[in-house]
């Protein structure tokens, strides 16, 4: 079990589907997100990944960006800091499969954590040096 009860981080990706979009996750991991009793953990580095890609027009949020986070940071969120493991964690990653600097953040931190990591990146759902619950995010509907 990870710190302090947690199981399961959130990647970028799956932070964002389950609060803007989670029509899109099939029901078992569905159900997995919207457990009553879990505290699911969040990198940092989730939050500057967001802000980065409404600053550059790449995501639209259907509130400012304040206001989504004071939602999306939910009581059973935990933002789990960057620290000097995780940063060395990150750059000691073995056989890394993809060039995503926040991405071997979040790996490192589900490992420093020792958390469950819930994903829909494909090049990590076979990543053997950490572990992983990835799902394949279902098509949005038409006019989303």
């Amino acid at each position: 079990m990870g710190s302090g009860g947690l199981k399961y981080l959130l990647d970028t990706g799956v932070w964002l589907r389950a609060v803007n979009e989670p029509q899109t996750i099939p029901a078992s991991s569905l159900r997995l997100l919207t457990s009553s009793h879990e505290i699911y953990g969040l990198a940092a580095i989730s939050l500057w990944e967001v802000a980065k890609k409404v600053r550059l027009e790449k995501l639209l949020l259907p509130k400012d960006l304040p206001g989504w986070f004071a939602d999306a940071l939910a009581p059973n969120i935990e933002v789990l800091p960057m620290t000097a493991q995780v940063v060395t964690d990150a750059m000691r990653l073995p056989e890394f499969p993809n060039r995503d600097p926040a991405g071997e953040l979040i790996v490192a931190s589900a490992r420093v954590h020792k958390l469950i990591l819930v994903t829909t990146d494909a090049k990590l759902k076979d990543y053997h040096h950490a572990r992983v619950h990835y799902f394949k995010p279902a098509l949005r509907a038409k006019g989303t």
